[in-house]
């Protein structure tokens, strides 16, 4: 870097050229900084530039520019005002002396601020009355004068605003219709584009959203910087919430709701398999930015020693000893389904008498390929032979599930597949998402009868609290829930019920509530 250079760049570029500057180096141990120091000028002195205009490097000395400081950023005043600045300069002293100029462009400055004077809702012509009216309501949380133009965003109105404090975060003025209008600070504003950023192919607020109103607020309202929650929908994720954890971490989550709608991995890892009953968790992790996540060895042994402790295992013990027998889901295996430094399969299984298998539970989970976006993560029980289980636990008892070992057992899949496995690729409250993240719960009779038709879900599960069904009963139900994957077991298991309610009006147990089950 050649210091004199910068000098006479400064000499040339600037008039008149600023005094007393200093350009240097410092540092050391081979580290330096190239730095221009320049000292408090006369406070009578208007600095101005060549106009940047003609070819680069080429300054034109029949123009002139005067370049204002707003922040981290420069703005050029108009030419208007630079005339209008001279004629009144004349007209204040009789001549444009240095003095009056500097005066008048403060006050220009001052008055017209660092946009050239523009209005509430410019930029929309047609919503500019609708916006100003929203601006006077809020005006009094601080807001300032606009920051740019209005723009739509679909139905929607908003434009950056600054604070009337200079120093202090901006706002963003945001009008949906149907809605009350909201002051949003420029911090939750950027919070809420960022959490969008990653969805593939899509602006981050059609994605995202805009947010929404607490329930019964019909005013004008106003999300300050100091929020630490903020409710979001109306983009194609669906309502969702951003929070802001204790580090200022904000994040979005889906807002729960229940769906039919299943996802391609709903049947991965079933080949070859044919069991009485299925009960299963899938859990869809649409994280962003996947291509650096592995499973590393040292995850995989950890897994292996959580597994005999987890939530699956023990629901799989538990219907054997509600039977009277212990017989523990404690020795876990590689497979039926491979390993590999992107996919994970471990499984157990509770034999018969003759050997053969009579219950069994799996995890499966998988990372991204070229055929699958998105981290796939499962849990399974499976009852492979309720004969050989009900020889296995003895004379006596019936190997018909009760709904509430269903519930249990879905229970403890969908924790096992939404918390337990995903540790395998590191910490995943550190990732962002692309898409809602979705569970989906399902009850399958899968192993023909000698006829070739699969048996009902009835045969092998006590549906009865669910109500009558005027249609029959099903060989599956299956229900999607959007929400997030981590949460307590309290509250994971009240959303499990609300979501089998779900599940069985939609397979025709209209009757069926969350009391009765």
């Amino acid at each position: 870097m050649n210091l004199d250079q910068i000098r006479k760049l400064i000499r040339q570029w600037i008039t008149p050229a600023p005094r007393g500057v200093r350009v240097g180096w410092s540092g050391g141990d081979g580290e330096w900084v190239a730095f221009i120091d320049i000292p408090a000028q006369a406070v009578d002195t208007l600095f101005v530039v060549p106009a940047p205009v003609g070819k680069p490097g080429s300054p034109r000395t029949d123009t002139v520019a005067v370049p204002m400081r707003d922040g981290d950023s420069t703005h050029w005043l108009p030419r208007t005002d630079i005339q209008q600045l001279l004629s009144a300069g004349v007209r204040a002293s009789g001549m444009p002396t240095a003095q009056a100029l500097t005066e008048l462009v403060r006050q220009a400055v001052s008055e017209a601020g660092p946009d050239g004077g523009l209005r509430v809702g410019q930029g929309l012509p047609h919503r500019e009355r609708e916006m100003r009216a929203a601006y006077e309501q809020l005006a009094a949380e601080g807001l300032g004068q606009p920051a740019g133009e209005a723009w739509a965003q679909g139905a929607a109105a908003l434009q950056d605003l600054h604070h009337e404090r200079d120093g202090e975060p901006g706002w963003v003025l945001c009008l949906v219709a149907g809605r009350p209008p909201v002051a949003i600070a420029a911090p939750v504003w950027q919070a809420i584009v960022e959490a969008g950023r990653h969805a593939p192919g899509q602006d981050p607020l059609a994605a995202i959203g805009l947010p929404r109103p607490p329930e019964d607020t019909d005013t004008p309202w106003v999300i300050a910087a100091s929020s630490r929650s903020v409710d979001v929908d109306g983009g194609s994720w669906g309502a969702g919430r951003l929070t802001c954890s204790g580090r200022g971490v904000w994040r979005w989550q889906p807002l729960p709701r229940f769906g039919i709608n299943q996802g391609r991995s709903a049947e991965n890892w079933t080949a070859g398999q044919t069991p009485a009953l299925r009960l299963r968790a899938v859990v869809n992790l649409p994280w962003a930015e996947t291509g650096t996540l592995e499973i590393s060895k040292s995850r995989r042994t950890q897994l292996e020693q959580q597994l005999p402790h987890s939530a699956v295992a023990g629901a799989v013990t538990m219907l054997s000893r509600r039977r009277g027998a212990d017989l523990p889901a404690a020795r876990w295996e590689r497979g039926p389904f491979g390993n590999s430094a992107r996919s994970v399969g471990y499984s157990c299984t509770i034999a018969g008498p003759g050997g053969g298998p009579s219950l069994k539970a799996s995890v499966m989970l998988a990372l991204p390929t070229t055929m699958e976006s998105t981290v796939v993560s499962c849990s399974d029980v499976l009852v492979e032979n309720p004969q050989a289980w009900a020889a296995a636990v003895g004379p006596g008892w019936d190997t018909r599930l009760g709904f509430d070992e269903v519930q249990a057992v879905l229970l403890s899949t969908w924790e096992t597949a939404a918390e337990l496995l995903p540790d395998l690729v590191g910490d995943p409250a550190g990732l962002s998402w692309d898409a809602p993240p979705t569970t989906e719960l399902r009850m399958t009779c899968e192993q023909p009868a000698d006829n070739g038709v699969l048996p009902t879900l009835d045969s092998l599960v006590d549906l009865a609290s669910l109500g009558t069904n005027d249609g029959g009963s099903r060989s599956r139900m299956a229900v999607t829930i959007t929400a997030a994957p981590a949460m307590g077991r309290t509250e994971r298991q009240s959303l499990l019920r609300e979501a089998l309610v779900d599940m069985a009006r939609e397979f025709g147990y209209v009757d069926a509530e969350v009391d009765l089950l």
